[in-house]
């Protein structure tokens, strides 16, 4: 597996790069949603419909949290974009033997309460219009093996052009207590009527 390579100059580099393009792109970017820090190891699932996501949740990590960046993406687009690794990407080969190594390393990231991981449970890009996200079995893992707290936070995004034409993000955030659930199906059900929400919420 590819391992992320966070560097001091590597972070500041794609921190400025990240605000900087964010901002050129969308007309705004609001924030939706009442979520604290709780000292804990943040795991934060989001769903994933376009070029932008890690972007996004990089600037909101840097925002609300601040913690070291972690992201894990599909193997064969990171060594597209090795570059990536600096900004704490690490990589995941779908049905391999080796997919057990990239989620222990997962799990040892959601050790330390100085980072954040950030996961994209659909597995791949959907369409934002996609009403009902299917998680894939990497998040039961993480969820079943770990050995400390950590802090579940939803991350969901939506985007909107009007009569513009660049478009308005807002980031709907929400913080979702594990206690003793680690059931897959029950955060994927909690995950979608989040979703369905920040839907409803933007229309309005």
């Amino acid at each position: 597996m590819i391992k992320a390579n966070h560097t001091f100059w590597g972070g500041l580099f794609f921190r400025y790069y990240t605000a900087v393009r964010l901002r050129r792109h969308f007309r705004f970017i609001r924030f939706e949603g009442d979520v604290k820090d709780n000292g804990l190891p943040i795991l934060m699932i989001a769903n994933h419909f376009s070029w932008w996501d890690g972007f996004i949740q990089l600037y909101t990590n840097e925002r609300f949290f601040k913690r070291r960046f972690f992201v894990m993406m599909l193997e064969q687009q990171l060594k597209k974009h090795p570059i990536l690794t600096y900004a704490g990407a690490f990589s995941i080969r779908k049905n391999a033997r080796d997919v057990i190594e990239s989620l222990d390393y997962a799990l040892k990231v959601l050790t330390s309460n100085q980072q954040l991981l950030l996961l994209f449970p659909q597995g791949e890009i959907k369409s934002l219009y996609t009403s009902d996200i299917r998680f894939e079995r990497g998040l039961e893992y993480l969820l079943g093996k770990r050995m400390n707290e950590i802090q579940l936070v939803f991350n969901v995004n939506l985007i909107d052009y009007f009569s513009d034409n660049k478009p308005g993000l807002t980031v709907y955030l929400k913080e979702f207590p594990l206690r003793d659930i680690t059931s897959l199906e029950r955060i994927e059900d909690e995950f979608n009527l989040f979703a369905a929400a920040c839907k409803l919420k933007q229309r309005e």
